[in-house]
């Protein structure tokens, strides 16, 4: 009995040191567009492109930037 509990045990670990690595992965990020950094168009300052402020096909840090 205790032969065929060690010998699950062992099959399992196997499993999920070869087999299972493959979810533990971190996912790829699809949203590297939204996570680039790029800089305002007046004072230089780098943003990420999700907080931006866009204008003509610019884009700015903030409303002062943008109005200014």
């Amino acid at each position: 009995m205790l032969k065929l509990l060690l010998l699950i045990g062992v099959i399992v670990g196997v499993y999920f040191l070869f087999f299972k690595k493959k979810a533990l992965k971190p996912p790829t990020s699809d949203n590297a567009q939204e996570e680039a950094m790029i800089p305002c168009a007046k004072c230089g300052t780098y943003v990420q492109v999700k907080e931006t402020l866009m204008r003509d096909g610019k884009y700015y840090c903030c409303r002062e930037c943008l109005e200014g």
